[in-house]
């Protein structure tokens, strides 16, 4: 009658959701291109170059210690951007916040289904309503900071630098990517917040299982 592993699927999934969405926080691939040695005179020894929210990175060349010309491999680097030059703007601290807070509500569901299973309690269709209050304003921060990411990027300075060609005429504005092109990082952005959406269903399935249970131990009672 009832979805025997519900809360067990509901926790499963808001578990991956929180990861997928920290590591794509943290990642630097949100934009990215090849990078083109004769114009990118900043980014000479990369293969390709990306920007995320908090980090950068690249596929850089590793040049051979008796000839420079010679290429011996590749390997993939990558750093915080601890002096904060990429985000000057409102804008750019807004989106990092406004994501960092949705990951918080995520978090904050993880915690309620943690005390759903360790602690008993009698009315568990209130605490599975609760976490459809944050599951609903955690898709809604990832997406309004993915949005806002992708209305505002051509206002930061590094971004405009790496993904317009004016030789080409080839404009970065907003929802116009320019010369780069979106990263798996933003692609697991959008991804967390849809597994959490659906996580949200399954929270009001669950409340609605919650309370049918508990109106037929009623019944049996009487």
């Amino acid at each position: 009658r009832y979805f025997p592993c519900l809360r067990f699927t509901i926790g499963i999934l808001t578990f991956l959701a929180f990861l997928m969405g920290i590591l794509s926080f943290m990642a630097p691939a949100w934009l990215e291109r090849d990078v083109d040695a004769a114009k990118d005179t900043s980014l000479p020894d990369y293969e390709s170059f990306s920007y995320g929210i908090i980090s950068s990175g690249g596929v850089l060349k590793i040049r051979n210690a008796a000839n420079n010309s010679i290429i011996d491999g590749t390997k993939y680097v990558w750093s915080f951007n601890d002096n904060w030059n990429q985000w000057e703007d409102l804008e750019d601290k807004a989106v990092m916040i406004i994501y960092a807070v949705g990951m918080l509500f995520i978090l904050i569901s993880l915690w309620n289904i943690a005390i759903t299973e360790c602690v008993p309690i009698k009315n568990q269709s209130t605490m599975l309503i609760m976490m459809v209050v944050w599951d609903i304003l955690a898709a809604l921060c990832l997406g309004a900071a993915v949005i806002m990411y992708c209305a505002t990027w051509h206002n930061n300075k590094t971004l405009t630098a790496f993904c317009e060609d004016n030789s080409q005429d080839i404009e970065f504005k907003e929802f116009s990517l320019g010369i780069c092109k979106l990263s798996w990082a933003l692609y697991g952005a959008v991804a967390t917040a849809c597994v959490v959406i659906f996580v949200t269903g399954l929270n009001i399935i669950g409340a609605y299982q919650a309370k049918s249970q508990r109106r037929d131990a009623a019944f049996r009672h009487m």
